[in-house]
């Protein structure tokens, strides 16, 4: 099954030259804890509320001096829209991060996928699963402890 399937984040987006007090502000207002930083479609970086604290605050730098450009992580890692479940957690392990763009056959960015997404996805499943075994078992159960009529 291709990530694309299983319903991606909306990405919220930012334009390198926008100021590192424009991403918090809307960082708080929206409830997120990154931002995809663009040129045109094309993600070029990913600022994270990490980022933000690290560069900024820790610095004691003029957030609405720096620019999200200067702090982004460039050349962010992405993933195709067909990527497998297996490609997007591979790539996150291999490159420790816990979000990643998404991409179309042009590089246009389409979505956002985050390790919270994937591991509510599979504790979904595991649910599914543990239910559809307590119905077998208590079905089997059940009927093992039933008289039998003769």
């Amino acid at each position: 099954m291709a990530i694309q399937d299983l319903g991606l984040r909306t990405p919220h987006t930012i334009e390198p030259l926008a100021s590192a007090r424009v991403a918090v502000e809307r960082m708080e207002k929206d409830g997120i804890g990154c931002l995809v930083v663009v040129d045109g479609k094309r993600p070029v970086g990913v600022v994270t509320d990490r980022d933000l604290v690290l560069h900024v605050l820790v610095g004691k730098r003029d957030a609405r001096l720096v620019r999200v450009g200067e702090i982004a992580k460039r050349s962010p890692v992405t993933v195709s829209a067909t990527a497998t479940l297996a490609e997007v957690t591979r790539a996150m392990r291999t490159h420790g991060v816990r979000r990643l763009p998404v991409v179309d056959e042009h590089g246009e960015l389409v979505g956002l996928v985050a390790l919270d997404d994937l591991l509510r996805r599979v504790a979904t499943e595991i649910g599914d699963l543990a239910e559809a075994l307590r119905h077998q078992f208590s079905g089997e159960i059940g009927a093992a402890s039933a008289p039998r009529r003769t």
